[in-house]
């Protein structure tokens, strides 16, 4: 339903000014009416966020750990939810704050308002928010879902620090080869044959495959343009989707790396909800929006089911399958002892570590097999190039 700001009269006379989400005008009147108010004037705006780009975590993570210092400090919510809203810099997440206003001066809680509006708040995030409001620790919930949310922003910058140096080489060697392919080459062989001088055989290998590259790219390029269209028309299919996701978790070195991380975003997760004190079973729903790979998700499922024909959650992880020895122990032992929230957070800390070493292996075996191919490059332009170059030059002399 689209969102209305208004002016009205109260009982008193005085002018009131608010916004209300109502189906049309006539909804909006006999909505103010019941409230006592009399229609002024009113415009409609757009319903926010629809449509568009979600909201960068780094926004709601922030808006997460004000809105628990905020609930923590006594502050009325709407009070204080006003407040933040005039100091956030995103003007989108502005007018889908304004509009959750209107949906909670209309009497509906915060979950129900930020249910709406998926572009901004998940579902996960929702659930947690919703736990937190039926246990009285809201604050506790806002500041759980902001620290989560701060780790997997800076899980995301440590990944894409790693490989900033392995693409920016990668890219230099793109341009290098491409210039050496398309100007020295031609150039060399111009030279060469001005003076009538034969050819060396490595030369001549790569003026043939120089030749034959640049009147045969358009049968690479149907090649690669092929093997893109079937990757495309594959992935529209759910099953080998699931059947890639599962399958690229066995291939070394980045396999494992993959699964740790999405072990860790799974106990990360999981402590979080059971902390706000979801059921068991409804966490597994959620936790199937958290993880990220198609097989851990059908996963969730299949331990969710466990669980409700009466599995204990470390049978049905154990059972299911797919989980590491670590994860199924440290379970275990939490349920057993009744510290599965320490469990977890200790589980966590561990498989952080284990994702950090991980990253710093993964780089440091690129290092090696990009000084490698460079070093290979440089040998082929000095066999190719500088060789013959210095050989004439010394028959010449």
């Amino acid at each position: 339903m689209p969102i209305y700001r208004y002016q009205a009269w109260d009982a008193q006379g005085r002018l009131v000014r608010g916004k209300a989400e109502a189906q049309n005008d006539r909804s909006l009147y006999a909505s103010l009416k019941a409230q006592g108010l009399l229609l002024k004037r009113f415009s409609a705006l757009r319903r926010p966020g629809k449509g568009g780009a979600k909201v960068k975590p780094q926004v709601l993570a922030e808006f997460s750990h004000q809105m628990a210092f905020v609930i923590r400090s006594g502050i009325p919510l709407m009070q204080g939810m006003s407040d933040l809203k005039e100091h956030i810099r995103e003007p989108r997440f502005q007018r889908i704050l304004d509009a959750i206003l209107a949906h909670l001066t209309a009497g509906e809680t915060l979950s129900q308002a930020m249910v709406r509006y998926p572009e901004a708040f998940p579902a996960h995030y929702v659930s947690v928010i919703h736990a937190g409001e039926t246990a009285g620790s809201l604050d506790e919930s806002f500041r759980d879902v902001g620290g989560y949310l701060e780790w997997l922003i800076q899980i995301r910058q440590q990944i894409k620090h790693a490989l900033v140096y392995p693409a920016i080489v990668l890219i230099i060697m793109s341009v290098a080869i491409f210039l050496f392919v398309a100007v020295v080459i031609p150039r060399l062989v111009s030279f060469i044959q001005e003076l009538n001088r034969p050819l060396p055989l490595p030369t001549k290998l790569l003026v043939l495959f120089n030749d034959w590259l640049l009147h045969r790219w358009y049968l690479i390029a149907g090649l690669l343009a092929g093997m893109v269209l079937v990757c495309l028309i594959a992935w529209r299919f759910e099953g080998l989707r699931l059947l890639w996701d599962r399958h690229k978790l066995r291939i070394r070195p980045v396999g494992p790396l993959l699964r740790d991380l999405i072990l860790l975003r799974f106990v990360k997760y999981l402590r979080v909800l059971y902390r706000s004190g979801i059921q068991i079973h409804q966490s597994f729903d959620i936790l199937r929006e958290v993880v990220p790979n198609r097989y851990f998700k059908s996963l969730m499922g299949q331990v969710r089911g466990r669980i409700l024909e009466g599995d204990s959650l470390a049978e049905a992880m154990e059972r299911v399958g797919g989980f590491t020895p670590q994860v199924l122990r440290s379970v275990r032992v939490g349920e057993q002892t009744g510290t599965l929230e320490e469990g977890l957070e200790q589980l966590g800390g561990h498989i952080q570590r284990s994702v950090d070493d991980g990253v710093k292996r993964l780089v440091s075996m690129l290092e090696p097999v990009l000084l490698m191919t460079v070093g290979l490059i440089f040998i082929i332009i000095i066999m190719t190039v500088l060789w013959p170059i210095y050989t004439i030059l010394g028959e010449l002399g």
